[in-house]
This record gives C-alpha cells, structure tokens and sequence, in this order.
C-alpha cells in the first residue's frame, strides 16, 4: 500500500457510463485536479518548443532524444506513438521533460519493416498503442527494471504483437508492418466508435471494458491533459475492440458497473508499488496486486499518469504468474 497512490485513487468517483457495440468507457471523476504543471506531446510539438529525433544519424532502435526549447514541462504517455525519421516509435514509458533539456527516452519500434530516414524529426498522431499490446509492454518493462535496471520492452513480442493482430482483424500486411497502417486500414470503423464518446466535465480518467471485460483504466492528474489526449486514449482502446466487435454484442454495458471500476480502483489502492527514479522528472511507480498491475509516474507527491490492467494470474504451464516467473520468460530485446 502507498500513501500517494492511495490518496490519489481515494479521490476519483466512478460516473456515467458510455457505451457504443462492445465497448463501454466509465468516466472517472474528481472534484479538483492535481497542482501539477505540464503541457502534453501535442501541445509541445504544436508550439514547435519540443524536438525528437533519433539518438544518432546511424539511429538507435530503444532510445530517442527529446529536447525541451520551451520554460514548460512536457508530458509524453506511455504508448504515444512518434511518427518519422528511421521508423515509427512508441513511447515505453510515461516521461515528464524538465523545461530546457535534453533527455534520452526509452521507446518500442511499431514499424519493423522499415530502417531509412523519411524525416528528420517525430511527429505525433492521434494514435496510441492498444491496451492488449500496451500490457504486454508494460509486463516486459516491469521484467527488464527488476533483472537488469533498464526500460527496454521485449521488442521481439511487440513486433510479434503487432503481426497478431494484423492476423486476427484480418488485415493484409503493410509492406513495413506498420501498426500505424493497421490504425489507418480501420479509420472508418474507428470514427463510428469515437462519435459516441466524449469527455465530461470533471474527468480525469476512464476504465474502458471491451465485451463485458475490462481492458484498462487510464488516469491523468488535470482535467486540460485528459481532455486534449481523450482522443488519442480511446482511439487506442477501440482498436482492440475492433477486433470482436462483428460478434454483435446486444448490450455493451452488461455487467459493467459503478462497483466494477470502484473495485478495480481499490485493488491499485492496496497494491504493492515499486519505486524507481524516472528517466527525467519525477518517479517511475510501478503497480501490481493479486487483480490488477499498473505503471506510472509520480512528480513532487502527485501522481501524473497511472494506467491499470486486469491481471491474467495465470503463465502458460498453469502455474500462477509472478514477477519473477515473468522476469524468467523475457526474451533479450532486439536492438540494432
């Protein structure tokens, strides 16, 4: 149990569901927001203050270099993908950039079939990795810290991840097995989802349930960062609903509750939390529980970003899953 999670979890009241197919989204709610000062990815780039690029010319396929231009801090969310340069990447960890700086942040490739310039700097879409590939991630991440320190994600699995589910949409293959093609083959499916969701007043986050089950619960610490990467949140777990959503669920919200969420909500309030200095600002917060596991970050005693999974306690030979048992199943990344 810890004191910061635990408060900061206690605030939020689960409101209003949304529902549209097989997805529902309940609106997570708190009556005032965190003192905390940052703009998001989006805003940074917009205001041409924040540059990304590769870490080298010859490139490096983990890492990439941000720097700050700007006074302001930046927020960039774990799973935001960065478009250009040598290949599409994601974000593999939530990374809060000190104002003026240069930062080397960890990321996964989401494009293994390319390696060749198109631009000089990322650019941002409205895009995010989906809450299944974005779980295994964060498992490999939380495996890498507690065997050798490190953020790299098992890059093998997502690339592997990524070719699945190309499979199970039953998409072709783009020629650089992009997951952006895979977003954009489905764009207008997509849109028929993201109309009938939007953000209230007083939201910070969202438990989002796909076919009845939860698939994950996204929190930002101010109602501006969650409003301006609402759609970016979503588009993410429609994604994956995409994928069952021809099965023709009569009732998207059926057995999803208030007491569904709160209860999920109270499994990461009496979590287990590990602690760890981030790659920039702040503390890197790591969540998991007999129900839930998570991953974070924490600057000046509030929490800036929390992301939760329901967790599958079950490893393939039958046994239950543990930290341990994952550290051991974790393959070396691939790293160019």
């Amino acid at each position: 149990m810890d004191e910061n999670i635990q408060r900061f979890l206690e605030a939020i009241k689960v409101g209003a569901k949304q529902s549209h197919e097989n997805m529902t989204l309940c609106c997570l709610l708190v009556a005032h927001e965190a003192a905390a000062e940052f703009i998001t990815l989006d805003e940074a780039l917009d205001k041409r203050s924040l540059s990304i690029t590769e870490t080298e010319e010859a490139g490096n396929v983990p890492e990439l270099k941000v720097v700050n231009k700007s006074d302001q801090k930046v927020l960039l969310l774990d799973g935001e993908e960065l478009v250009g340069a040598k290949q599409n990447r994601v974000l593999s960890v939530t990374v809060l950039i000190a104002p003026n700086s240069e930062t080397i942040i960890p990321v996964s490739c989401v494009e293994q079939g390319r390696w060749s310039y198109r631009s000089n700097e990322f650019h941002s879409e409205f895009r995010a990795m989906s809450p299944r590939l974005k779980k295994r991630k964060t498992e490999s991440v939380t495996a890498g810290l507690e065997m050798t320190g490190s953020y790299l994600s098992d890059q093998c699995m997502v690339w592997e991840e990524i070719d699945a589910k190309y499979a199970r949409m039953a998409t072709p293959v783009s020629p650089t097995r992009a997951m952006s093609d895979l977003y954009d083959s489905h764009e207008k499916f997509m849109s028929d989802y993201l109309k009938e969701f939007h953000p209230v007043d007083n939201q910070i986050g969202m438990a989002v349930f796909i076919d009845g089950e939860l698939a994950g619960v996204e929190i930002l610490a101010r109602f501006d960062a969650f409003r301006k990467t609402y759609r970016k949140l979503v588009s993410s777990y429609v994604m994956d609903a995409l994928e069952t959503a021809s099965a023709g669920t009569v009732d998207p919200g059926r057995g999803v509750s208030k007491n569904t969420t709160a209860r999920t909500l109270e499994a990461a309030r009496n979590a287990s939390v590990q602690r760890r200095k981030s790659v920039a600002l702040g503390e890197d917060v790591r969540l998991e529980s007999e129900d839930v596991v998570g991953a974070g970050l924490e600057f000046e005693g509030y929490v800036v970003h929390l992301t939760l999974f329901q967790k599958d306690d079950r490893d393939p030979s039958g046994g239950r899953k543990t930290s341990m048992s994952r550290a051991s199943r974790r393959r070396e990344s691939i790293v160019r």
